[in-house]
């Protein structure tokens, strides 16, 4: 026996109410039928070929054959022609018709033309930006009918397999990945590893050449001439001063900026400073006697008279101002006068002037295509060594190669060449600090008087023995 509910009655007078306690997942499933059926469409507009399967087999079973299963590189091949699963959803599933065929095109907000935006467009057409942008619109259009017809002449080239499939599937790109929205990481990505395409690797970076071995000052010879040895000790004169000028320079800007101070002064200096607006202890030396008082009171800020200017004292100042203001047009007039005399003198002084920043802007237009076309190329962060001028003492010139002295080092020369040469990397030289170890005594039960004073004999030797701890 089945059990009646009661019908529970709740009040409806609310949205909430109406939503939490009415049924409507008949008018829910109704919808979404109608839905399914607008995006795959109707049973009866459907064609019988596409509801019913026309069974021509029978009842007789087909011949089992012994079929050899497929490998996973044949999987993989055969899933090739299948679109992707990431590309499905961009695929149109409705059958949804727009309701209406002849829409109008209805502009975003903000595209229509304001009374500011067509002053700056008159501005710029005036300026000729738009000619600008239309002659490089024309440039880049060349440009692009250059690399076409280049890659059309390349194509002319005889390297394309006649025996096999159309070029995509050559490279290894399914034929159904050949679409426009397909990006070409994604037909990458699908293409079989032995038949993925490789990038080219970049071109090599292009290295100034320079000799191996660079010719050195003749004055650097075992046997060199009295002159050419005076101007290589010229040239290293000229080099020593203008480090000696830098090393002043730092110096200048970095040492000698700050006084020096003793210690005293920096004491009293910091007293001061600390003391300043606390109650000064009274000293009966700086106080004023009674004798210069005299026992009057004088106020501090003494009453102020409001005294009036009469009329011949403001006659006298209206009459300075005039004049000052008389002078200063007059001076102002002859300035103008002697400006024109002078123009003449201007003009060659401005003439002569840029014709000076002309011949400076060449010079240093000249400097700088020269250091970039002989630069090294900047392997790392760090600069090459600069090559210290070489200088052979006059006592130490022999005259023979048997008894000349060499000054510098072979290897370590051939490595800074490379490196000046951009063959190398510029290396840096990192000296690492040495740490001071604290030595320890340590005691045991087997240690006696006379090892625990050879230590300390031992460390009363050393030159620092304030770092070493004795422990007892």
């Amino acid at each position: 026996m089945s059990v009646i509910k009661k019908k529970k009655h709740v009040s409806k007078k609310n949205k909430k109410a109406w939503r939490k306690y009415c049924d409507i997942k008949d008018v829910e499933d109704f919808l979404e039928d109608q839905r399914l059926e607008e995006r795959i469409g109707k049973f009866e507009t459907k064609p019988d070929s596409e509801l019913f399967v026309v069974d021509t087999a029978g009842d007789e079973k087909p011949e089992v054959t012994d079929v050899k299963p497929l490998s996973l590189k044949q999987k993989k091949r055969a899933l090739l022609n299948q679109t992707p699963k990431c590309f499905e959803v961009l695929l149109p599933t409705s059958k949804v018709q727009d309701p209406n065929a002849k829409r109008n095109h209805v502009n975003p907000v903000g595209t229509k033309p304001t009374a500011l935006s067509k002053l700056t467009q008159k501005r710029r057409f005036e300026k000729g930006a738009y000619v600008k942008k239309v002659e490089l619109v024309r440039k880049n259009k060349k440009i692009a009918l250059a690399k076409k017809r280049k890659a059309k002449e390349i194509e002319k080239t005889f390297k394309k397999n006649l025996w096999g499939d159309e070029l995509p599937e050559v490279k290894g790109i399914p034929s159904t990945l050949c679409d426009d929205f397909v990006s070409q990481e994604a037909q990458l990505h699908n293409v079989l590893p032995e038949k993925r395409l490789r990038p080219k690797p970049p071109p090599p970076k292009t290295v100034a050449t320079r000799a191996a071995i660079e010719t050195p000052h003749p004055g650097v010879s075992y046997n060199p001439s009295y002159q050419e040895h005076q101007d290589l000790l010229q040239e290293v004169v000229q080099h020593e001063e203008k480090m000696m000028k830098k090393e002043a320079h730092l110096n200048r800007v970095t040492t000698k900026m700050f006084s020096k101070v003793t210690a005293q002064d920096k004491e009293n200096q910091w007293r001061e400073e600390m003391s300043a607006g606390l109650p000064q202890p009274h000293n009966p030396a700086t106080a004023p006697s009674d004798e210069e008082t005299d026992n009057e009171y004088k106020a501090i800020n003494p009453p102020v008279k409001n005294k009036k200017k009469d009329h011949k004292a403001r006659r006298k100042q209206r009459e300075r101002i005039e004049e000052r203001e008389r002078l200063k047009r007059e001076k102002i007039e002859k300035k103008k006068i002697t400006d024109i005399y002078k123009l003449r003198k201007l003009q060659s002084s401005i003439s002569a002037k840029e014709k000076l920043q002309a011949e400076l802007q060449a010079k240093r237009t000249a400097k700088r295509q020269f250091i970039s076309a002989t630069a090294v190329p900047a392997l790392n962060a760090h600069k090459p060594p600069v090559r210290e001028p070489d200088l052979v003492d006059p006592t130490q010139l022999s005259g023979d190669l048997r008894n000349i002295t060499t000054n510098t080092n072979l290897l370590r020369d051939r490595f800074e060449s490379l490196q000046r040469r951009g063959a190398l990397a510029a290396s840096k030289l990192m000296m690492k600090k040495k740490k001071r170890v604290k030595s320890y005594f340590k005691p045991g039960h087997k240690v006696t008087e006379q090892d625990i004073e050879k230590y300390v004999q031992k460390m009363k030797g050393k030159k620092d023995p304030k770092k070493t701890v004795i422990k007892k």
